[in-house]
């Protein structure tokens, strides 16, 4: 398994580091883990070529060692619900016992990844896989921040080995998002957690190609060198041209059309149709297309 490594960190130990570096970073766990998943010559010149997709669940069992265990994960933060959890140390977690109809804590191993079972439960898979890439995210990125040295020889009552640290509840509101209002430790940890799962799950060597083939269908986007803007309003042409794009993106790569979007702004194929936004849009593509050219 490919080791991260990151010469700069904040105080509390996370990473800093720039989107394209995970997305290299990832780009380079995908080769060591299954290189066929970033061949992209035998697509031809077919945009409908299905590619060989990442199996999340095969990912984080067999290369990252994680168990992944299915719960109704309890919080008492109202407005949201709990999507996953990276769990990186031997640790209690509250959980609904809908059976009792109440909250128990369960024991969880180390290197374990919990999803909610309403994630599980949805029937956008795009978002399930997403959130277990999110979560093998912080597994590989994030051990310096969590991961908590074991306690030799201390247990608690009878035979139970002590816990320490705790498990990193993840929001569903906070997986697949932008980027906008990073600002706390946990917004950047967050956001690189989001910016790893969509670089493995959409890698810009295979993304990128195939979102311009998608948009080069319509004359509109080659305004500004394939440049994506969205300066139209609901139920235009120019709406449907972009929706076909993004829908036809996100079930080529197996994502929700939420990640599809993120993912082609990220990249520099979406832009503001302001000139400081396509500029900025531009350096971004230029610099992503320079991890595969």
């Amino acid at each position: 398994m490919i080791e991260f490594r990151c010469s700069r960190t904040s105080e509390d130990m996370t990473p800093v580091i720039r989107d394209v570096d995970i997305a290299k970073f990832a780009e380079r766990v995908l080769y060591d883990y299954r290189p066929e998943l970033l061949t992209y010559a035998s697509y031809g010149d077919d945009p409908y070529y299905e590619p060989a997709l990442l199996d999340p669940y095969d990912f984080a069992n067999n290369y990252l060692g994680a168990n992944i265990e299915v719960h109704d994960i309890y919080t008492e933060r109202k407005g949201d619900v709990i999507a996953g959890a990276a769990v990186f140390n031997l640790q209690r977690v509250k959980v609904f016992d809908k059976a009792n109809m109440c909250t128990r804590e369960i024991l969880v191993p180390p290197n374990t990844i919990l999803l909610d079972s309403e994630t599980v439960d949805r029937w956008n898979k795009g978002f399930e896989y997403f959130t277990i890439m999110h979560e093998s995210g912080h597994l590989m990125l994030h051990q310096k921040v969590y991961r908590a040295e074991p306690k030799q020889g201390f247990y608690t009552t009878g035979n139970e080995p002590a816990t320490s640290g705790n498990a990193l509840l993840c929001m569903r509101s906070n997986i697949g998002r932008s980027s906008g209002g990073l600002k706390t430790s946990g917004d950047f940890i967050e956001h690189q957690a989001d910016t790893f799962a969509a670089s493995m799950l959409m890698p810009p060597r295979l993304f990128i190609p195939f979102a311009q083939k998608m948009m080069s269908r319509y004359s509109y986007f080659r305004e500004e060198g394939l440049m994506m803007t969205y300066d139209f309003s609901w139920g235009s042409p120019k709406y449907g041209y972009y929706l076909d794009v993004v829908n036809r993106t996100a079930q080529h790569f197996g994502v929700s059309a939420q990640a599809a979007k993120v993912q082609l702004s990220r990249y520099g194929l979406r832009a503001n149709p302001k000139e400081v936004d396509i500029k900025e849009a531009r350096r971004r593509l230029k610099m992503y297309q320079s991890l595969y050219r």
